[in-house]
């Protein structure tokens, strides 16, 4: 149960125990154990507005354990089976649905998982679904990307449906530097950010930031509601991003190496081609307005404000095989990390756990204040 102050004062002017039930959203949440999920779980959480549902295939484990401790009902399914997905759909009033390329590699299977949850939740009349797409690459990239082909099929369905949604792009993820894309040492204090954008600049942000959005919007969805929001709180190159790591880190010395699309493509890892496409997708894509961002969560950090909060957990993963240098054409351990599926699968736990968590070896210091913990602040259920 929380006891923050806005969620207490709610509790407290409830006329009783049934107008707080009538009011309370039960979410539905796919990809529960990965990156993007997790961080609308962490968030839904810390809201007694919510009451939150998790769906996995995941029987058993430590991200498993961690929901269910934090109080997540976590229902076990199979988004290639309709019938498991009906069964936890339930008396659920919003779903949020985010779908993985790389776990398959295979974008028609992407989009059937997509298409059996979306068609469950018109047959269940759910309230509300969030999506977290991407546009058809070859609109602004002139070229097929697979990882967001599928993602774009998705949205077309759900529009065709005529069910409540709101579609959100995300940016880039900061937290993507703690996994596949984290800075390379190509010698002694010299690491390179091997993101081939050129000077392109990069809409980005932390995924702990959008899951706070993607909550607020869930508690307004007659706000949202068949919208498509364009989430980001940095506009970014490649260089901006190293300038800002030298700063922080004066004894290190991060850099720009401008990698060629068509270099990229000939890196010998699977999935180089998709990354690829990609990264010319998002090349041809123009700064976002990051209104609606902070509209729906004022607390957007910067990635100056993000490394504040993670540098030790950084310096820890980059300098985690110190001595063991990559070449600037051939990053270490690329090929390895891929296998992983770490872009989209990175488990709930470690960045709500490992990274953030006080009894981590590496206590970094916690951001306070969300949407819904305020000092002095009584919001009602729209001012949330």
């Amino acid at each position: 149960m929380c006891w923050r102050p806005t969620c207490w004062v709610r509790r407290a002017s409830a006329g009783s125990k049934l107008d707080v039930e009538d009011d309370v959203t039960n979410i539905l949440i796919f990809g529960v154990t990965g990156m993007t999920g997790g961080a609308v779980a962490e968030a839904a959480l810390g809201c007694a507005w919510f009451r939150v549902t998790g769906f996995t295939r995941m029987l058993q484990g430590e991200a498993y354990d961690e929901l269910v401790s934090k109080g997540v009902s976590v229902f076990t399914g199979d988004m290639n089976k309709p019938y498991t997905i009906k069964e936890a759909m339930d008396n659920i009033d919003t779903v949020f649905l985010t779908t993985t390329y790389w776990e398959t590699m295979n974008a028609e299977t992407e989009y059937q998982q997509g298409f059996n949850v979306v068609t469950a939740a018109v047959q269940c009349q759910v309230k509300h679904i969030i999506y977290v797409g991407a546009e058809y690459s070859m609109v602004t990239a002139a070229e097929r990307c697979k990882c967001l082909e599928g993602k774009a099929m998705i949205e077309n369905y759900i529009v065709s449906t005529g069910i409540p949604y709101t579609i959100v792009r995300l940016g880039f993820y900061f937290e993507n530097f703690l996994s596949l894309f984290k800075p390379h040492q190509t010698s002694k204090n010299d690491f390179a950010i091997a993101l081939p954008m050129a000077n392109h600049g990069l809409n980005c942000g932390s995924i702990i930031d959008f899951g706070h959005c993607i909550a607020k919007l869930a508690l307004r969805p007659d706000t949202y509601v068949f919208k498509t929001l364009k989430l980001a709180t940095s506009y970014l190159t490649v260089t901006d991003i190293a300038e800002k790591l030298n700063t922080y880190f004066p004894d290190l010395n991060f850099y720009n190496p401008k990698i060629p699309l068509s270099a990229y493509r000939k890196f010998d890892f699977e999935g180089a081609t998709e990354l690829t496409t990609m990264f010319a997708h998002y090349r041809s894509l123009h700064e976002w307005d990051r209104t609606t961002a902070m509209e729906l969560y004022s607390y957007n950090r910067t990635f100056e404000q993000w490394l504040k909060d993670t540098d030790r957990v950084l310096l820890e993963i980059i300098f985690e095989n110190m001595d063991n240098f990559a070449s600037d054409n051939v990053f270490r351990d690329a090929q390895e990390m891929m296998k992983k599926k770490l872009l989209d699968t990175v488990p709930l736990t470690y960045f709500f756990q490992s990274i953030f968590s006080s009894g981590s070896s590496q206590k970094t210091e916690v951001r306070k204040g969300t949407f819904i913990d305020q000092p002095g602040k009584k919001p009602s259920r729209h001012e949330v």
